[in-house]
């Protein structure tokens, strides 16, 4: 759990309010530092109030700065041994960039696992096997993740779908109700029309399980559960990449759990799959 504190401010950065980036950005430059400070000590020295700290420590999922400073205690030594996977630099070997490439997907999964929590995955795989239509929504970069969640759970005995036009997936969104379930992925969480989708699911009472980057985004808001999908920029470019790495993780555990679940029935429509896939194999 160690990267979990630091994953879970990332998480709720860019909808903080100025001030509490303030003290994110005092916290990132010298975690070890602040884990060691009071409540009145890093006041101080950030230049807000104590009751500042105190909020923001409520509001990147701490009950108070107690629990929060504990778990900063524990950041030093994982942070020392990553800081060179931070960034890729021109003048860096093929090598010294593969590395990095690959340990950056080493910390997104890492990231994402550590704030995972229990209550969260069973009410997402209690939303999943009781649903009559499993719909996956994901536009853009994030239509990979949904493509790849629909076509994993089509191993399932569960009826599932997904289609990546946005004025399909809004119709799909209305003939839903709240014996199914939606899982949406969105790695910002603020994208209009995934927005605007979510607005007819709502609508129609329909569980949702969203999968984001940001605990504060519109998105999560209002999803019924929330999974962070978490991941440091190696690049200005490259956080979708390694964000879809964690995305295609989170389903894949959703999916091992709904399976063992229902392990009779998978094993069935599998093997149907399996026998399929062979036949046309066979022919060519």
């Amino acid at each position: 759990m160690a990267r979990s504190v630091l994953s879970s401010i990332r998480s709720y950065y860019p909808n903080l309010s100025r001030l509490h980036q303030k003290i994110a950005d005092y916290i990132f430059a010298q975690p070890q530092m602040v884990s060691e400070l009071t409540i009145s000590e890093l006041a101080k020295k950030v230049g807000v109030s104590t009751a500042s700290i105190s909020r923001f420590a409520k509001t990147v999922g701490y009950t108070n700065y107690r629990e929060f400073s504990m778990e900063l205690a524990n950041v030093a030594t994982d942070n020392n041994q990553r800081t060179m996977f931070k960034k890729i630099d021109p003048d860096d070997t093929l090598d010294e960039m593969a590395k990095k490439t690959f340990q950056a997907m080493i910390d997104a999964l890492i990231s994402t696992q550590s704030i995972l929590h229990e209550d969260e995955l069973r009410q997402a795989v209690d939303y999943i096997l009781h649903a009559g239509q499993l719909a996956f929504f994901g536009l853009g970069g994030s239509s990979v993740a949904a493509l790849d969640g629909y076509h994993t759970f089509l191993r399932t005995s569960i009826n599932s779908e997904y289609y990546p036009d946005f004025d399909v997936q809004l119709m799909q969104a209305a003939k839903l109700t709240r014996n199914d379930c939606a899982i949406m992925i969105s790695h910002s969480g603020e994208n209009q029309q995934t927005l605007t989708v979510l607005n007819q699911l709502k609508n129609n009472h329909v569980p949702v399980i969203a999968i984001t980057s940001y605990g504060r985004s519109s998105l999560a808001q209002r999803a019924d559960v929330v999974l962070l999908s978490l991941a440091d920029q190696v690049n200005k470019r490259s956080d979708g990449m390694y964000t879809l790495i964690a995305q295609l993780a989170l389903i894949d555990s959703l999916f091992t759990m709904v399976a063992i679940k229902l392990s009779n029935k998978t094993e069935a429509v599998m093997s149907r799959v399996r026998r399929a896939i062979d036949e046309t194999r066979n022919e060519l």
